[in-house]
């Protein structure tokens, strides 16, 4: 038995040396093979010493590339919940941009339709008093027109009448 060797090697030696007591058995038995009980004791002892370093040193390994494995897992999972979120957020942004937008159309078309309400009202209104105004310029008149036939009558016809004012005079 050579222990100088790799522990690899040594192991490969080993399960030789065991394959080679079972095909030297001097015992035959269908479908089993016999091989004596402090060889095989003593050969899976040997690689027993032999594996458990290179064994650990695999499960570490895989130990390691499983939680790399659900590391990464994860930041794939924490990367597509951000990026769902992003895209919701702008998403909702936007449809809160499009609300703005259209809020404010129609509080300007609400506002052009008040102007014109009030800009019609304000000529209705106006058209009102001058329409007032005409009629009390029209009585006025009509008082100044009998106011001076008045005082022509009571003057007498003998007397001259005063000069009427231009009528294109803005006295």
């Amino acid at each position: 038995m050579s222990t100088g060797s790799d522990p690899i090697s040594e192991v490969e030696r080993l399960l030789e040396e065991l394959e080679s007591y079972a095909e030297k058995s001097p015992w035959y038995m269908p479908n089993k093979v016999v091989v004596r009980d402090e060889d095989f004791f003593r050969i899976t002892h040997r690689i027993r010493e032999l594996l458990p370093s290179e064994l650990a040193e695999a499960r570490q390994l895989l130990e390691k590339r499983e939680a790399i494995l659900k590391n990464a897992q994860e930041e794939h999972r924490r990367i597509l919940e951000s990026a769902e979120r992003r895209m919701e957020d702008m998403l909702s942004q936007e449809q809160i941009v499009i609300a703005a937008r259209q809020e404010a159309e129609r509080v300007l078309d609400k506002a052009r339709s008040d102007g014109e309400g009030i800009k019609r009202d304000a000529l209705v209104y106006t058209a009102e008093l001058l329409e007032d105004m005409e009629k009390q310029f029209q009585q006025t008149l009509q008082t100044v027109i009998k106011g001076k036939q008045f005082i022509e009558a009571e003057l007498g016809p003998g007397r001259p009448a005063a000069p009427a004012p231009a009528a294109d005079n803005p006295a």
